[in-house]
């Protein structure tokens, strides 16, 4: 999948996690809303749309485990994410979007997303190692023992936020993008700066190292290896 889309649907996966009952689910991402300053209410949704885009989006995730990396299992997630997002979308969250990929294109020339995405995954992979393995082994576990049950797929998403509460914390946060900074360039990181901007309070952007002192490798100008 192109990492332009990729980044697409991150983005927006990201602004629709956020539900109104009291699950694990709810729990965790009220916790990473928080910590993250995400402008909710900027983009329009509230919580009768967000729950059910996430819901929609939690099925897929949970069938393609183990994720393999291919290019196949990466458009399925795509093509399901986008099928989720339109579920939830309205006139003013679809020109928001619009005009975050409009930007995010035009800071990241001469280079483009799937370049950035191919230098930062190696790195983001062993940076979520520990936490990707137990929970990518709860859904598989939970999958196994609940299949064909009518709420399989709501129970293994709860097991897992439950597990992930113990990850959602400031310093983690923090500390793996310190990580993933080092992969890219000054013009790279500058260009995501602008991007937090968009979507994230500054006040709470500005606590994180990672928005402040990061040490992006040297290069003004965005980059795709030869």
């Amino acid at each position: 999948m192109g990492y332009n889309k990729f980044t697409f649907f991150i983005t927006i996966s990201s602004l629709i996690a956020f539900s109104y009952a009291e699950t694990q689910r709810d729990k965790a991402i009220a916790k990473v809303l928080k910590m993250s300053g995400i402008k909710l209410s900027d983009y329009q949704l509230n919580q009768k749309t967000v729950v059910k885009g996430l819901q929609c989006i939690e099925p897929t995730i949970i069938d393609i485990l183990p994720y393999d990396g291919t290019s196949a299992t990466d458009n399925k997630i795509y093509q399901a994410g986008m099928k989720c997002v339109m579920n939830v979308v309205t006139l003013g969250t679809t020109a928001i979007a619009t005009n975050f990929m409009s930007q995010w294109n035009k800071c990241i020339k001469p280079s483009n997303a799937t370049c950035l995405a191919a230098k930062v995954k190696p790195k983001a992979m062993k940076a979520l190692g520990k936490p990707y393995d137990e929970l990518s082994a709860i859904a598989m576990k939970c999958r196994k023992n609940n299949a064909g049950k009518k709420d399989m797929y709501e129970k293994c998403a709860n097991n897992v936020y439950k597990k992930a509460l113990a990850y959602a914390y400031k310093a983690y946060v923090d500390q793996t993008c310190l990580k993933l900074a080092k992969a890219i360039n000054q013009g790279e990181y500058s260009c995501c700066k602008k991007m937090v901007d968009l979507v994230v309070k500054k006040d709470v952007s500005g606590k994180y190292s990672c928005y402040s002192i990061a040490h992006p490798l040297a290069g003004n100008t965005p980059t795709c290896p030869k």
